[in-house]
């Protein structure tokens, strides 16, 4: 079997606001090409790395400074 894209789906669900109780979901997916010399897990970590990041900051754990990853191509 050969392996040619790598996809991560990354999501979490919080509930705050005791007493009165508000959920919250934020979820992405990113996807990679395998290039010549990459391995899928080490493709799918990163992904996950990267998706754990972007959810972080969809919910205000982090800033954008923390996402410059994002702009280095695969």
């Amino acid at each position: 079997m050969r392996i040619e894209r790598v996809a991560v789906t990354y999501g979490e669900l919080r509930s705050t606001g005791y007493p009165a109780f508000s959920n919250k979901r934020h979820e992405i997916t990113l996807q990679a090409l395998l290039q010549p010399g990459d391995t899928a897990r080490s493709v799918k970590t990163r992904l996950r790395d990267l998706a754990r990041r972007d959810v972080a900051i969809a919910f205000g754990d982090a800033t954008e400074q923390d996402l410059d990853d994002l702009d280095i191509p695969f």
